[in-house]
């Protein structure tokens, strides 16, 4: 059997090696298709999520000190009146910035005043003397049209930059494009990468257009909204602050009111769902082309590599942990891999991707358990088919259905296995017990016999006719007790119980007639209460032998003058039966033996009465077979109490 046992466990072995490489294989191979999809609807989504959540997740940054945004706020509209105002304001507020790097007015300025044609000379007159304006073009590239100043101003410019911004599919402003080329092939570098070239950072501007694997830059937001140095526009045009606050600065102008001007949802928008304004949006573009410090995305393949290592772990841990820590693993996997992209992000400006590989590390285990459980059933299934050929009896035994289990499914299937297991190990323990029971208390009289005959030849030792006879007939009846003991017990597991209505008190009368003589001999009494009528369903000659077997135990396990009592109470439905004696009684410790087969309570004491061991388990399994229970009670030297309590019905004479 462990020939066998060692044989299905390699095999078992073998079909989980082979399940988990199939597995693996299948994650590796979905990790690749949700990398590649990782930009579609769904994935592209929770990739954003992930990417919004982490970037919102950042530490906090010192804002650009050389990076100041000019707001046109509440308090300048109500100060200078309706908008828009007047160029001449505009051409005003250019004298406060004289010492400024570089100047970007993020105001487009498509069509004249008629109100007040003089103010496009003079604002352009300003921007001229300045010398490092910045004005903005919006590009249509639907029409490849391009909206630029009015002449006189656009002349005026030291330079032009487009300001477009295009959200993600979901609205939210995470990349921008440093240069657009129009269908007509003009270039037209962005707004930022202008305030670079006006502000005399030309290598700066040039390497922010170098050619990239990427189109588009991925912003690293510096921080929430209102994070850049903002000063209130009437402010400056009044002189509150000094002109050399914004010496050798980049200076933003642009809309910063309610209900003025265009603000959008970015990543650091997470938290409190706080909109961003264009012009702080073009801050965070400006400082990042300046640092060059971009998000990059690696190429494809470097994505899906990333991407499969995570999962490669999970599938060594599926293999090599239990079920409650590969569930705990994963999870530790998953966590990990979400901060692995905020070190990646945050340290090395480096973005990948995660959902591809988060979704198969969250389809692992339940794909795992899956086929496990697949590969484990048809494991059991193949040994209970193996050990019901083997073993024909099995069949029945598990053929019982299990409560609350589905026939085909493994912890039914492992129920089943585990009673055949247990059957066979019950069945081998029996098969030994009756081969000592053969080779050691049944020979020992034969033995015994055959020793008195070699005795007998020897003239010098032969006993008298009578008192061999005698020995011999003792040793005989000890052989036929034996026999008879392994044969009723035999019976008694094996026989269907045949019940029928009893009265208690008759068949124990009966009981205690057999028992007469054997007690008289010892000088034990004998006593049975006066309970009339005691009715069970049960088989007359079974529960005879029953009783008859825990009388004869009080008489033989018991000094003489004895006594034995046998009383009946019923409680609710049932009747129990006492047979009490006040002999030697039996030690705690092998109270819970004693009806076990071949098990005796006095076995190592001397002058202890011959005996099977059979006794006690036949009362056992009959009373088991008639629905009921039996138990003791003893106290060493006191004497012992044997309650049978039975399933009690009506008399016959009341149905």
């Amino acid at each position: 059997m462990s020939a066998l046992s060692t044989s299905n466990s390699n095999l078992l072995s073998d079909r989980i090696r082979k399940e988990w490489r199939l597995v693996s294989i299948l994650l590796l191979l979905l990790t690749l298709l949700f990398s590649s999809l990782r930009d579609d609807f769904a994935l592209g989504r929770l990739n954003n999520l992930i990417y919004d959540f982490t970037m919102s997740a950042a530490l906090p940054r010192t804002p650009a000190p050389d990076v100041v945004i000019i707001a046109i706020d509440d308090d300048s509209i109500a100060a200078l009146g309706y908008w828009p105002w007047r160029r001449k304001v505009h051409a005003q507020i250019l004298e406060q910035l004289v010492q400024a790097r570089a100047v970007g007015i993020d105001i487009v300025f498509q069509e004249p005043n008629p109100a007040y044609p003089q103010d496009d000379e003079h604002f352009a007159r300003a921007m001229h003397k300045h010398g490092r304006v910045v004005l903005p073009l919006v590009y249509d590239a639907g029409r490849d049209a391009i909206n630029t100043p009015l002449p006189i101003l656009n002349d005026a410019a030291k330079a032009t930059g487009y300001i477009n911004i295009e959200p993600d599919p979901d609205g939210v402003v995470r990349q921008v494009s440093l240069q657009q080329t129009t269908q007509s092939g003009r270039v037209l570098p962005h707004f930022s990468v202008a305030m670079l070239l006006a502000g005399g950072d030309v290598s700066q501007a040039m390497h922010a257009l170098k050619p990239r694997h990427q189109n588009t830059h991925f912003i690293p937001y510096a921080g929430r909204p209102g994070h850049f140095n903002t000063v209130p526009y009437i402010d400056v045009l009044r002189g509150a602050i000094a002109p050399t606050f914004f010496q050798n600065k980049y200076v933003l102008i642009g809309a910063w009111g309610s209900g003025l001007g265009d603000v959008f949802p970015t990543p650091m928008s997470n938290a409190d769902m706080a909109t961003m304004s264009g012009v702080e949006i073009l801050a965070n573009t400006l400082q990042s082309a300046r640092e060059d410090r971009w998000i990059l995305i690696p190429p494809n393949w470097l994505i899906a590599l990333a991407c499969c290592l995570p999962v490669l772990l999970a599938c060594r841990v599926l293999l090599s942990q239990s079920p409650r820590s590969t569930l705990l693993s994963l999870l530790g996997l998953l966590i990990s891999i979400l901060l692995v992209n905020w070190v990646a992000m945050h340290i090395f400006d480096l973005w990948v991707p995660p959902m591809a590989s988060l979704i198969t590390i969250m389809l692992a285990y339940p794909l795992w358990h899956w086929r496990s459980q697949e590969a484990a059933l048809r494991q059991v299934m193949q040994e209970l088919r193996t050990l019901e050929l083997d073993h024909p009896d099995i069949r029945v035994a598990l053929s019982q259905p299990q409560s609350g289990l589905n026939s085909h499914n493994l912890p039914h299937r492992l129920t089943q296995l585990h009673r055949s297991i247990e059957l066979l190990r019950l069945a081998q323990t029996k098969r030994e017990e009756t081969l000592r029971f053969i080779s050691h208390d049944m020979r020992a009289p034969q033995n015994s016999i055959l020793a008195l005959a070699s005795l007998q030849r020897q003239t010098n030792h032969r006993l008298s006719s009578d008192e061999l006879l005698y020995k011999m007939e003792g040793y005989a009846s000890q052989t036929l007790e034996l026999v008879d003991n392994f044969i009723s017990l035999a019976r008694a597991e094996a026989m269907e119980m045949v019940l029928s209505p009893l009265n208690l008190p008759d068949l124990l009368a009966d009981c205690l007639d057999d028992a007469w003589a054997s007690a008289s001999k010892r000088n034990i009494e004998l006593i049975q209460d006066d309970t009339e009528q005691a009715w069970v369903l049960g088989n007359a000659a079974m529960l005879r032998r029953v009783f008859a077997n825990l009388i004869q135990n009080a008489i033989k396990y018991g000094p003489d003058g004895n006594r034995i009592e046998i009383t009946m109470k019923r409680h609710a439905a049932n009747i129990h039966i006492n047979v009490r004696d006040h002999g030697w009684g039996i030690p705690e410790e092998l109270q819970t033996d004693v009806f076990e087969p071949y098990r005796r309570a006095h076995e190592a004491h001397t002058n202890t009465p011959a005996g099977s061991g059979l006794g006690l388990a036949f009362v056992k399994i009959v009373v088991n077979k008639h629905a009921g229970v039996i138990t003791l009670h003893s106290v060493p030297g006191e004497g012992s109490t044997f309650t049978v309590t039975l399933p009690a019905i009506q008399a016959p004479d009341q149905y």
